[in-house]
């Protein structure tokens, strides 16, 4: 490009769209198990959740064990209760059926939501109902992500495996780039894990911190396709246990 192209061009449409142009759409993403909106000490956890999506400007937020009319959760919907206390847009899955409502998996964005997706996954072995939901977000370059989040079964090996296929089956063909996060109950050393980063692009991988404190294991994590328009800016677990039982864990992206 031209010096005199370029000086009709900045004033013209501003350096923010021209940095757009240059350096693709940045955006930052969140993962957290919010346990059912409760600490540790069981006294509600939800006005510090939105807080800490606020005060780390995520932009597109996966939540895992949240409530939706619940006994425990006092009938509430937290979805929109998080939803309205951000300013974001939101969508809902349910995983788990409880007496008078349920428990699943929710994203939370700052930009459009144009469509979304809810699967059941595969239980090989007994156990409590595993779903994947993804959003396709719009984001301001008018370029769409699909972002997705599922909760792994804890307590079976062989259903996180299969779980974990699934996803990957579903998602490795996407036409649109994919960020994949959640809580796959999984050490970075476990065997499932290894097998992913065949197809899949670990967000820290090289950095080693605990996002699941009480076992001092890593538990949470931020995938994208190495095949993708995306490359990582940032990544950072946030040490704070106050909330729930897991940290958040944020990563940052940028889309060519």
């Amino acid at each position: 490009m031209t010096k005199r192209l370029l000086d009709f061009l900045v004033p013209a449409l501003g350096f923010s769209l021209l940095s757009s142009i240059a350096f693709g759409q940045s955006f930052t993403t969140m993962t957290y198990n919010i346990r059912h909106g409760l600490t540790t000490k069981n006294q509600s956890n939800l006005s510090r959740v939105s807080d800490l999506i606020r005060s780390n400007k995520a932009d597109i937020v996966a939540l895992q064990e949240i409530d939706s009319a619940t006994v425990r959760s006092l009938g509430r919907n937290q979805t929109k209760q998080l939803a309205k206390a951000t300013g974001m847009k939101s969508v809902y899955a349910k995983a788990v059926s409880e007496k008078r409502g349920s428990y699943g998996l929710a994203i939370l964005s700052r930009y459009p939501i144009i469509a979304s997706q809810i699967v059941q996954l595969p239980s090989p072995e007994e156990g409590a109902s595993r779903v994947l939901l993804c959003a396709y977000v719009e984001l301001p370059n008018e370029k769409t992500v699909r972002f997705c989040t599922a909760k792994l079964d804890p307590h079976s090996a062989q259903n996180r495996i299969a779980q974990a296929a699934i996803v990957t089956a579903l998602l490795k063909e996407s036409i649109q780039p994919v960020v994949w996060a959640g809580d796959f109950h999984s050490n970075a050393d476990d065997p499932i894990i290894r097998q992913m980063a065949r197809y899949w692009r670990y967000a820290g991988v090289n950095v080693e911190q605990i996002t699941f404190p009480e076992l001092a294991s890593r538990f949470d994590y931020i995938l994208t396709r190495p095949n993708d328009e995306l490359s990582q800016l940032t990544y950072r677990v946030v040490k704070e246990n106050r909330t729930s039982d897991h940290y958040p864990v944020i990563a940052s992206f940028r889309l060519k």
